[in-house]
């Protein structure tokens, strides 16, 4: 957990340095760059790598990270190839001509994404937390020094996608050498026929955990998406140094809780055992941390990231201040977000995912329609969105009940 938080933290000390080496519209542009990404690298492993966790066997779960990386070498090919060929296809909708000369690096992006995100399940599975941990230091502190490099070289168009990439390409070396280390046994019984196996018996991951992942991607990139779209790349910006900010003190709690509590949570409903204080002990103990951070955010917040940041980023504070009540909210629910696809809830859970991103998209579109005014449209998420973040954990809470009750009448 201590070195998940480093990690997490790297980004936000540095970013009281990259406010003052970057503009809010390089701010933006990079925001852009990397909502793209996040939606695009839902289909590079077709969602393979979640269950990596589940099978009993080492084996089986070996040949899941196989499929899941050679699924997502094919799809980042095809990427990198449409964004040689026509680049215009995706910065052209957006207006963007300053993402142009970068939307050729998203094909690289996403499949150095997807080796972290599937050797992160890997690694957790085995139980080495400390390789997780050391590992997101590294590629935080390879991206904060790439950043800061390019920010006083004055490379600052499309510096902050660099720093990112070169971070990714890191992490993604170091994790392939150690797998491929610890796995030289597994290496040498890999089976074709055992790649089809597992891709049929977790059929049901890209069949319903993928759409539902590609729901999410519509709150998560579709806002920014909207921003550039309806308002401007400045603002963009302000909006993402905001949520960078914020995010790296829950990240802290969100990435490593949600490691530990996943691998437990896995490792509880396998072997048949209760899992009502496992949720209840997750969930308060992050409420409780984050708690007074998101007060110190709702009265202050403006004068907060004058100070931190600098007066020209004063507007990402009153962001923050609106949104804050629905972060808090998300920030609870987020290392606790697979318990219903452990129990087995996958299509419900898809389904309020479905509704959860439905929803956030209508109030930012609803709220723009009738004032052009980008505060008034946060206002409103920040009203509404906390509400539905609520009924989500009383719905994860009512589910686990219900296991357990399972749990007794099979005793």
């Amino acid at each position: 957990m201590f070195g998940s938080g480093i990690s997490q933290l790297i980004p936000f000390l540095m970013s009281v340095v990259l406010a003052r080496l970057y503009t809010s519209e390089e701010f933006g542009v990079f925001t852009l760059f990397t909502s793209i990404a996040s939606f695009l690298g839902v289909f590079t492993t077709l969602r393979y790598e979640i269950p990596v966790m589940l099978p009993k066997k080492k084996s089986d779960a070996f040949h899941l990270v196989i499929l899941s990386l050679g699924i997502s070498l094919i799809v980042s090919i095809i990427v990198f190839l449409a964004t040689i060929i026509a680049p215009y296809v995706i910065s052209g909708p957006l207006f963007s001509k300053n993402l142009d000369s970068w939307v050729f690096l998203l094909g690289v992006s996403i499949f150095l994404t997807s080796i972290f995100k599937t050797l992160s399940v890997w690694f957790n599975r085995q139980k080495h937390y400390k390789t997780i941990s050391s590992n997101a230091i590294v590629q935080s502190s390879t991206t904060a020094i790439v950043n800061v490099s390019n920010g006083f070289a004055g490379y600052t168009s499309g510096g902050l996608i660099i720093g990112s990439i070169s971070g990714q390409f890191v992490s993604a070396l170091r994790y392939s050498y150690l797998f491929i280390k610890e796995g030289k046994a597994l290496f040498r019984r890999i089976s074709w026929a055992r790649i089809k196996k597992v891709a049929h018996v977790y059929r049901e991951y890209p069949k319903y955990s993928l759409p539902h992942s590609l729901i999410d991607m519509i709150s998560i990139t579709g806002l920014p998406l909207l921003i550039a779209y309806l308002f401007s790349e400045a603002v963009l910006g302000w909006y993402g140094l905001m949520l960078r900010a914020l995010k790296a003190p829950l990240g802290i709690l969100a990435a490593s809780l949600g490691q530990v509590y996943f691998q437990q949570f896995s490792l509880e409903v396998a072997n048949k055992r209760s899992i009502k204080s496992l949720f209840e002990k997750t969930v308060l103990r992050v409420a409780f941390i984050i708690l007074p951070f998101f007060i110190l955010i709702l009265i202050w917040g403006p004068e907060i990231f004058s100070i931190v940041f600098g007066e020209k980023w004063r507007q990402a504070g009153i962001y923050a201040q609106y949104l804050t009540p629905w972060l808090f909210m998300s920030s609870i629910t987020s290392p606790v977000s697979q318990t219903p696809l452990t129990l087995g809830y996958v299509k419900i859970n898809m389904f309020l995912g479905l509704f959860s991103n439905t929803l956030i998209v209508s109030i930012f579109l609803i709220s723009s329609y009738f004032s052009n005014n980008v505060e008034f449209v946060f206002l409103n998420i920040g009203i509404i969105m906390p509400v539905y973040f609520l009924f989500l954990l009383l719905w994860y809470f009512r589910i686990i009940k219900n296991y357990e009750k399972s749990l007794l009448n099979n005793k």
